[in-house]
């Protein structure tokens, strides 16, 4: 088979998924545009999300919970990888945990942390026998509370150990070697990590945050299980408008679909633009 058809081949199944994707995003998008009753265009849909104060408050708490789940995320599996980079046994341990967290899906991942942070879960139970609270009512209100903590807590623990995997895969020996010779000339652990370590896994880095930005922004489970009732991540409000027995909310829900794609395709131009950056840095123009 010719390397052009093999390489066609084994890239296939990708660019399938990539098309189920952009046909959904197109097929949302000509709904979007339509009247609700069926008998024209109209940009109502996405005139009526402008001017709802409602769409902002949900866009920016969407952006909110990918935002620091993201940061979060990257921050823990950095410092877990960076503290058992030197052991064989400690890496091999840090992957099993990992691929095993990953098998764990959202949906019970969020009803277990509704379970442990709820104001009658387990942590307020234990701060209550222990003296701390009162009741109930002292605990804090970590699930569908004024700030998405359980939301936040949840994608974390999950996505964390999805960037561990990434990170480890990008550290080869190549990068352990060069640690060493860094090691022998007296750099302590943050020097490494920050001129050695931190620029050799940029790129593997980089394309994980985006992945995990993208999900955390555009999934639902989640927000609809911990979130607070208003305002609710733009997810959650598409689900529910598109569910509405109005047909009028139909062509709002598909709008919100679209704007979730939109801000999901600028964040990967950006992470494109920076994973090009840092590997002219690596390489020169």
């Amino acid at each position: 088979m010719p390397p052009r058809w093999r390489g066609l081949l084994l890239t296939a199944p990708a660019l399938a998924v990539v098309a189920f994707a952009g046909g959904a995003l197109l097929l949302a998008a000509r709904g979007s545009l339509a009247d609700g009753l069926g008998r024209g265009w109209s940009l109502s849909a996405y005139a009526g999300l402008l001017q709802d104060p409602a769409f902002a408050d949900s866009l920016l708490l969407s952006l909110k919970i990918a935002t620091l789940s993201t940061v979060m995320s990257a921050a823990l599996a950095l410092a877990v990888v960076g503290a058992v980079s030197g052991s064989r046994r400690g890496r091999a341990a840090l992957e099993t945990a990992a691929r095993a967290t990953l098998a764990v899906p959202h949906l019970l991942a969020a009803a277990a942390f509704a379970l442990l942070l709820s104001g009658s879960g387990l942590i307020s139970r234990l701060t209550h026998a222990a003296g701390w609270t009162d009741g109930p009512a002292d605990f804090p209100a970590l699930v569908a509370g004024t700030t998405p903590s359980a939301v936040v807590l949840t994608y974390v623990w999950k996505e964390a150990p999805f960037v561990t995997i990434m990170l480890l895969a990008a550290y080869t020996p190549a990068v352990r070697d060069l640690e060493n010779a860094i090691r022998t000339l007296g750099a302590g652990r943050m020097r490494r990590m920050r001129h050695v370590t931190l620029p050799l896994l940029a790129p593997a880095l980089t394309e994980a945050c985006l992945l995990v930005f993208a999900f955390t922004f555009a999934a639902y489970e989640a927000p609809a299980l911990l979130g607070a009732t208003v305002p609710r991540a733009l997810p959650v409000e598409a689900v529910e408008l598109y569910r509405s027995v109005e047909l009028a909310d139909r062509p709002a829900a598909l709008a919100l679909a679209v704007v979730i794609g939109m801000v999901i395709a600028l964040a990967a131009l950006a992470a494109a633009a920076i994973s090009r950056r840092l590997l002219l840095a690596r390489t020169g123009p």
